[in-house]
């Protein structure tokens, strides 16, 4: 998917206004000088999403929300015109490479938004940090990305990989059982599952047993799998799936006599609305913890819900709760740069952005440059004739410890 808007100032244009001295700036000074700062003009937004693959209903809830959230206000920030462009990352590091070099090179926007895969955002993290530019990411929550790959020029609106597992890795030894088995993809955000899930749950007094790790992005044949955890000796399985994958695995467990026989535990990702109606009455009884739940009763979520509703004409997922969020941070952030775009202003303005969100309290923390959030152990019933994540409990406000984390 690519949606091309004719840009006002080409690269080509800069280099000929630039003359002589263009030989000398260095590429990051090149693309700086493109994208331009200022305060005047429509403001390009470059969104990276998956349009297509096991991943394309996470993109479509994101953009969807984004653009319900930039109509209610008019299609402007801080008074100039918005325009998204938008192109598809087939969740290929490859390709989000070639898109991203297109958004910032050739239709020259201000910045980007975006990114589901954390594969994808850590292919990406040197491109950003080496040409100095932001990249406003609404779900990918690679941890090494507020730790040891940091940099000022990516900031997260949604968690990082640390949040749900270390939350549920506590909550699973004390609630459930002290032996578990770990079933995650075989890529970047799953290893980050089995490191914040296992620290938790040890340091509660839990043990692993062991650790299963599935094809990515397709799991394939499911059977072997469930009779590993069968046969594993747990008193629970953790589980970190997304989208179509978090369908196979979910079925596959009822299928194969696991539900309610073995409880199951997981990042909330694999349970949300964008796939329980896929999973029926197979995904009842599981146990999750996440930022936001369907069912959260505060007057952010409850307007939220009916909007998204009467705007895509389905019901709201946790992707388009982040990012309804990503484009508020927007509105925020330019709303303190006073509709400049410079890089640097825009880094600046991002601290401390704080307001009440459909998930709750939302501020956006330094260390980490994601936010500090209330997390959510919650459990799969029937709501009202629709399956819904019901609250078990609010685990308080947390924040990724970013440089001070050992996992």
């Amino acid at each position: 998917m690519s949606e091309r808007i004719p840009f006002t100032i080409s690269r080509r244009s800069f280099l000929q206004m630039a003359g002589g001295t263009a030989a000398a700036l260095s590429m990051p000074a090149i693309l700086g000088a493109c994208r331009g700062g200022g305060a005047s003009g429509p403001i390009k937004i470059g969104v990276l999403l998956p349009y297509s693959d096991i991943y394309a209903v996470l993109g479509e809830s994101i953009t969807q929300a984004m653009e319900m959230y930039f109509a209610a206000i008019g299609n402007e920030l801080a008074g100039r015109p918005i325009e998204l462009i938008k192109e598809d990352t087939e969740i290929n590091p490859d390709v989000a490479q070639q898109k991203a070099r297109k958004l910032v090179e050739q239709d020259e926007v201000a910045f980007i938004t975006g990114i589901v895969s954390s594969g994808v955002l850590g292919g990406l993290r040197d491109y950003f940090n080496d040409n100095k530019v932001l990249c406003i990411c609404s779900n990918a929550g690679a941890n090494a990305l507020s730790r040891a790959a940091k940099t000022p020029y990516v900031w997260r609106t949604s968690f990082t990989n640390w949040m749900a597992p270390f939350a549920m890795g506590t909550w699973a030894a004390n609630n459930i059982g002290k032996k578990a088995i770990i079933s995650v993809p075989d890529y970047a955000a799953g290893e980050d599952n089995v490191t914040g899930f296992t620290n938790s749950f040890e340091a509660a007094g839990g043990e692993i047993v062991g650790v299963q790790r599935t094809p990515f992005p397709n799991m394939g044949d499911a059977a072997p799998f469930m009779a590993e955890l069968a046969d594993a000796g747990a008193d629970l399985v953790y589980a970190f799936y997304s989208g179509g994958a978090a369908v196979t695995f979910v079925t596959a467990y009822n299928d194969f006599g696991l539900a309610g026989q073995l409880p199951l535990t997981c990042a909330g990702f694999m349970v949300e609305e964008d796939v329980l109606p896929a999973q029926g009455n197979a995904a009842l009884g599981t146990k999750s913890t996440l930022h936001w739940s369907y069912v959260l009763d505060n007057a952010q979520n409850n307007q939220f819900k009916t909007d998204f509703k009467a705007f895509a004409g389905r019901d709201a997922d946790v992707f388009a709760l982040q990012g309804y969020d990503t484009a508020h941070v927007i509105d925020e952030m330019l709303r303190r740069t006073e509709g400049d775009t410079a890089v640097d202003k825009m880094v600046e303005a991002l601290d401390g952005i704080s307001f009440d969100s459909p998930r709750g309290p939302f501020k956006l923390d330094a260390n980490s440059q994601a936010p500090e959030q209330s997390m959510y152990a919650r459990d799969v019933q029937s709501v009202e004739g629709a399956l819904r994540n019901t609250i078990l409990s609010d685990l308080g406000l947390t924040v990724d410890p970013g440089d001070n984390s050992k996992g």
